[in-house]
């Protein structure tokens, strides 16, 4: 039988289908309506707040899971708790109802887009580069937060130098390759802030600097004999080191092994929505950490098996040791409850760099960057009791190179031992370096000018040591056996004493920095 069909009836039907062809569009992110007439992001109009509870039921609007992901094998949880970039039937997510897709998207700053502009609505970054991304994203209206922390480089990340290059304030005046505003730039940011380089040396590095389009080109380029020193992440890295006679590791996250994690971010939009999902999935990825741990063979099979990664089994083994995979305890720990959490001290870090590199134009409040909730919620559900064992510290052998020296102006009242206010800012900053380089040993030692009694001095300075010492131990924790205390009084200047200038300069703590022993 045939149906008739008014022209109006036609119009209507075309209506309806061009608004179906619309819809799809914008869900499967082939384009943003939104952005094309100018309006902020369906992200950006949804503001969670962090300060309620998760609801216990609901908020499961969609079962759908979409993240982005580069290629790193860190993301190992996800993948196995999926089965693959998508999720697998009799697959962990597949048991819980959701329907994962790990897109990749290597270059970071499409990383943040697709997130953005909807495409995502998780994305796999890194601390660091996040403190920069928020600030970003927040000018633009944006609102995305840190959810989960999926692993700490213990290893894999490090800066390496030709035969001569054994610290470093051995880099001054030296070219060195790195990617540009990746966690890789960070850790040498970091690297030369806390050494004894002046502000000059250091802008001299980097104006020298050639800058790569990734992480595994600086590698390259030093094998090559093209740079003289690189910052880069392995097996690139080791073999780099391998193939160029002298060549050696200057420092890299076995000693900075709290400075670079990765984290997953979520959309406002995505959380607001489905909040029973989002927890879904990182109680999924937690039990995927749990997978690895229980048949790590296995999982470097199933990583072996994903096509697009491009990272066979053995080589998925090597990667996965420098590594640490974050489990529930590791996640409680990395977030803390505010200013003293690992989170916030990386991402002020981050902040200070961005800010000076001037590509932050101010930096926002850091605890509107995270949402705690997630990991809150699960307490109970996973084991809160850490199964990393602490860290035993081991002094330096004799004769051993520090890989880095700072040297600060440590304020003490005329004739004592007492540290003033304003020094107190300084130490902090030394304390927020401890903290990220945690598997190091410290030597704090105290210097003064020539004036009055050599005797005194000594003891003087052995003392301002010793204050330095007891204030990182009371306010941060530090062990005592992490650090020495030295009074070198007035042995060992660095500057003539017979000028008011340089006798400023002689009243100096010099805080050397070593790879802790007990840890390699």
């Amino acid at each position: 039988m045939a149906i008739k069909i008014e022209k109006g009836g036609w119009i209507f039907i075309f209506l309806i289908g061009l608004g179906l062809v619309g819809y799809s569009l914008q869900r499967y992110g082939i384009f943003d309506f939104s952005g094309a007439l100018g309006k902020k992001s369906e992200g950006s109009k949804t503001a969670v707040d962090t300060t309620k509870p998760l609801p216990s039921t609901g908020g499961q609007s969609s079962k759908d899971v979409r993240v982005r992901v580069n290629i790193w094998v860190g993301c190992a949880g996800g993948l196995v708790a999926n089965g693959g970039l998508d999720t697998a039937p009799g697959s962990i997510y597949d048991k819980k109802g959701l329907k994962v897709s790990f897109k990749i998207i290597d270059d970071w700053t499409e990383g943040t887009a697709a997130l953005a502009s909807n495409n995502v609505d998780v994305m796999l970054t890194t601390a660091d580069v996040w403190a920069k991304d928020y600030a970003q994203l927040q000018e633009k209206g944006f609102n995305a937060r840190a959810v989960y922390m999926v692993d700490w480089s213990r290893g894999a990340d490090g800066v390496i130098g030709k035969q001569g290059i054994n610290s470093i304030e051995d880099l001054a005046g030296k070219s060195i390759a790195f990617a540009p505003y990746t966690p890789s730039h960070f850790l040498l940011y970091n690297g030369l802030k806390s050494s004894g380089l002046s502000t000059e040396q250091r802008n001299e590095i980097f104006e020298k600097a050639v800058h790569t389009k990734d992480g595994i080109e600086p590698a390259t380029l030093f094998a090559q004999q093209k740079v003289d020193a690189a910052v880069a992440w392995d097996p690139d890295m080791s073999d780099a080191v391998a193939k160029r006679k002298g060549a050696k590791k200057i420092y890299d996250t076995r000693v900075a092994n709290r400075l670079i994690a990765d984290i997953l971010v979520v959309s406002d939009r995505f959380s607001a929505a489905s909040p029973q999902t989002l927890k879904a999935f990182l109680e999924g990825w937690l039990e995927g950490v749990e997978f690895i741990r229980q048949q790590p063979s296995r999982a470097y099979t199933l990583i072996g098996t994903v096509k697009d990664f491009n990272i066979p089994s053995d080589l998925a083994k090597t990667m996965l040791e420098g590594v640490r995979l974050s489990d529930y305890a590791d996640n409680k720990a990395f977030f803390g409850s505010g200013a003293g959490s690992d989170y916030n001290n990386i991402v002020g870090m981050a902040q200070d760099m961005y800010r000076d590199l001037r590509l932050i134009k101010r930096t926002p409040d850091i605890e509107g960057s995270v949402d705690r909730r997630y990991i809150s919620s699960m307490e109970g559900k996973f084991s809160s009791t850490s199964t990393e064992a602490p860290i035993e510290y081991k002094a330096p052998g004799k004769g051993a190179t520090p890989f880095a020296t700072q040297r600060r102006s440590i304020y003490f009242e005329t004739g004592s031992a007492a540290m003033s206010t304003d020094s107190r800012v300084v130490v902090d900053e030394i304390g927020s370096f401890m903290r990220a380089y945690e598997n190091t040993v410290v030597d704090i030692e105290g210097n003064t000018d020539s004036t009055g009694s050599r005797e005194l001095n000594l003891n003087l300075s052995k003392q301002r040591a010793e204050t330095v010492k007891d204030y990182l131990m009371k306010k941060y924790g530090y062990p005592g056996s992490r650090m020495q205390t030295v009074g070198n009084g007035p042995d060992k200047p660095i500057a003539s004493n017979d000028t008011t200038e340089g006798r400023d300069k002689n009243r100096r703590t010099d805080i050397k920095v070593y790879a802790n022993p007990a840890g390699q």
